[in-house]
């Protein structure tokens, strides 16, 4: 078989519906983890008190966790350790996106921006 200079190619590896259905369950319970901590985050004078088991099942070491890492191939620790990173970096920057001036934006590019049905070039602005 060719090299194709990928480090992620293993020739031995097969299908294994187990496997992907265990890491399957490892995605949504991550997914459902970030949507709540996004509402945490999002409301946190209301959510600051309580304790949501999604949140816990990722981020606290726990057996189940553990037992589904490893049906699922894959290293618990390091998978909770990345989790709780993300988590904290969400809990973080609650604002993903800096804010920026449209003025900025757009300002390189020369883009019109309509304003009370003028066309006004940014550079003008």
């Amino acid at each position: 078989m060719a090299d194709l200079g990928l480090k992620a190619v293993n020739i031995h590896d097969t299908f294994n519906p187990l496997r992907n259905l265990w890491r399957n369950v490892l995605i949504v319970s991550i997914e459902d983890a970030i949507k709540i901590k996004k509402q945490v985050v999002k409301y946190r004078e209301l959510y600051e008190k309580r304790r949501f088991h999604e949140l816990d099942y990722v981020s606290l070491p726990n057996r189940d966790f553990d037992a589904v890492c490893s049906m699922a191939e894959l290293d618990g620790p390091l998978v909770r350790k990345k989790v709780n990173q993300l988590l904290e970096r969400m809990d973080k920057d609650d604002n993903n996106m800096p804010e920026m001036p449209w003025k900025r934006l757009y300002q390189s590019k020369g883009i019109y921006r309509e304003s009370d049905g003028n066309h006004i070039p940014v550079s003008a602005m």
